[in-house]
């Protein structure tokens, strides 16, 4: 039997002595003095079953030996048991045999277990603390791995975005080879890849495994890839594609000859999400069927859609803000229509410019910007601090702006943000909301609408554009700009969506939007006379479903011929006085029919329209 070494050095700390105010009691919170020993007994790991008895002694401030204090002992090296591995327990001081001894005293058993060297063990008790230091010598014996019972698979991030998008799209994974007993188990042999990694599910977006394999080369696949462990572990990288999607990996162990073993040493990861990247596109559309609701307090709602999606076309994550905003009125433009101002005109030059870096938008070909103004509620509106500025034709992220300050310069306005790039030929608006026009998105979370904000649902998301409609505002928007004249200066009567997501710079602007009339529409022949053998004048009136009145539409006029033998000749003319055939602000038109030529019997059908389903139809015949 291998003999004893050299008996163990036991270093013993001296008691310190700690006096505090305390009443006297037999709990650990009146200990004030605290003493820690060791028995000279030899640790070795050769005998994992010797021990050396740790001894903790407690007082009181007066010097009395405490019962019933616990104290907690801690060990850096050893154990507390002969069984497994524990380095943490706490004892209770003890009343003492007959005679006394042992009173005050809380004792453990520290094992040497399977690690040599020096094992600090300390005893804590009311703030106070002890400790002493024990050597451990000897080296256990080590059994040489063995083939592997399992594979520990681990996944640093299990939530990653698609490629590209400047988030997180790759991982790491790691793969342990382990013994029955949890230990790493044996690697293969030189030259011999023992892991094999394959996909069980992926989106198929381009996503794939890399890794080193056992000729030290870096290799990677989108199928199955094998790998080399060293000292039982190899680390592979996981990374995401263009799809969205759940990513389950299958790991399996290889024997000495590259093949599985019998039975196979499989497991496999539980699911990786890719999630679709932040928002890079915003699609707007409007429906036309049964797309406008009537309020019914003068105020029309008609109902939007958005189409969010990242870099690659995947809809973006349920949840996602989309920001809202609506103008109906603009102060200046440098792109169509040129808006007059009386004393100047605006220019059509698109030919703005940004610089990256700075808050300011600069059109030296316009200058109208401290001066430009428009007519609403009756007076002079000039452009003022919050009113927004659209950038047609800029990036995304450069596109809508607030004004930061009522414009000093001719040439510069001032915005809330710098711009991001440097760029030239810009065809920007600057306008508000004067007219009435609101815009609502829809939280699927919440009944109710929310002002200037929608949230993606499946990469959808709902808006609602809510205006007045009456014969002063309705079809703002919708018709040519400088056919509106309601609204002075001709040509500022225009409607913009704006629609943005702010943490990713996604932006888009759109004018199809507008204060759209509620179908069906009416034409109504006033005049009451819908039979003509003679040029008249017919009395025409324009109304949506609820009847209010339509401005500035176009009647179109068709006439058939069903019988001519005398040269019959039916010319429809424009709304008296009007230079075309739109309905004036009343909705009405006084629309000149002249009828010449003809013998009797030739007879004519004059078809009058606005975009009804049904035309009106007016008989023309010569008696």
């Amino acid at each position: 039997m291998k003999g004893f070494p050299a008996m163990l050095k036991i270093a013993v700390f001296s008691s310190l002595a700690f006096m505090l105010l305390a009443c006297q009691s037999d709990t650990a919170k009146d200990v004030t003095t605290l003493t820690l020993t060791s028995s000279d007994t030899l640790l070795d790991t050769a005998f994992p079953q010797r021990f050396a008895t740790v001894t903790a002694t407690a007082r009181d401030s007066e010097g009395n030996l405490l019962r019933n204090a616990t104290i907690e002992f801690n060990t850096d090296l050893g154990s507390f048991s002969d069984s497994s591995l524990n380095r943490s327990v706490t004892a209770t001081t003890s009343r003492g045999d007959a005679s006394g001894d042992g009173e005050g005293q809380a004792k453990v058993r520290l094992y040497p277990a399977a690690d040599a060297g020096t094992a600090n063990v300390t005893a804590y008790v009311n703030g106070y603390r002890q400790s002493v230091a024990l050597t451990i010598t000897g080296t256990p014996p080590t059994p040489p791995p063995q083939a592997p019972a399992g594979i520990a698979l681990t996944v640093a991030e299990k939530a990653l975005l698609v490629a590209g998008v400047n988030g997180s799209d790759s991982t790491t994974v790691t793969l342990r080879l382990l013994q029955a007993n949890g230990d790493p188990a044996q690697d293969a042999a030189e030259g011999v890849d023992n892991l094999q990694v394959s996909f069980v599910s992926q989106p198929g977006g381009g996503e794939y495994l890399s890794g080193q394999n056992a000729e030290n080369e870096v290799v990677q696949s989108d199928t199955v890839i094998r790998v080399n462990s060293r000292n039982g572990t190899t680390v592979l990288t996981l990374n995401a594609g263009t799809l969205p999607g759940v990513v389950e990996l299958q790991a399996e162990a290889l024997d000495n000859n590259g093949n599985s073993y019998s039975p196979a040493v499989i497991t496999t990861v539980s699911a990786v999400s890719i999630a679709s990247g932040p928002a890079h596109s915003i699609a707007i559309s409007y429906p036309t069927q049964d797309a406008i609701t009537d309020l019914g307090n003068g105020i029309y709602r008609r109902v939007g859609g958005l189409l969010v999606t990242d870099r690659y076309g995947n809809k973006v994550s349920d949840g996602t803000v989309v920001n809202l905003g609506v103008l109906d009125s603009v102060m200046l433009s440098n792109t169509a229509p040129v808006i007059n101002y009386g004393f100047a005109s605006s220019v059509a030059d698109n030919a703005a410019t940004t610089s990256a870096g700075v808050s300011t938008l600069s059109d030296a070909g316009n200058s109208l910007f401290s001066s430009a103004y428009i007519t609403r509620n009756s007076s002079e509106r000039y452009i003022e601090p919050s009113d927004r500025v659209l950038i047609l034709n800029a990036q995304a992220a450069d596109k809508s702006r607030f004004v930061a300050a009522k414009p000093q310069q001719v040439s510069e306005l001032s915005v809330n943000l710098p711009y991001t790039a440097n760029a030239t030929e810009l065809s920007y608006i600057v306008g508000a909301s004067l007219l009435g026009a609101q815009v609502s998105g829809v939280d699927p979370d919440k009944t109710e609408l929310v002002s200037g904000q929608a949230i993606t649902d499946d990469g959808n998301a709902t808006f609602y554009l809510t205006y007045p409609a009456n014969r002063h505002t309705i079809l703002t928007g919708c018709l040519d700009p400088l056919v509106d004249t309601r609204h002075q200066p001709a040509g500022s009567a225009q409607v913009w969506l704006v629609a943005g997501v702010s943490n990713s710079g996604a932006t888009t602007v759109n004018n199809e939007a507008c204060f759209s009339a509620m179908r069906e529409l009416k034409l109504l022949n006033l005049s009451g006379n819908s039979n003509l053998s003679e040029s008249a004048t017919v009395q025409l009136q324009a109304l949506d479903a609820t009847d209010i009145e339509l401005p500035f539409l176009n009647i179109s006029a068709t006439v058939s011929y069903s019988k001519n033998d005398g040269g019959l000749n039916v010319v429809v003319v424009n709304c008296q006085s009007r230079a075309d055939k739109r309905t004036n602000l009343q909705g009405q038109c006084e629309l000149p029919v002249l009828i010449s030529g003809g013998t009797s019997g030739d007879s004519a059908e004059l078809s009058l329209s606005i975009g009804q389903d049904t035309p009106l139809q007016i008989s023309i015949k010569i008696p």
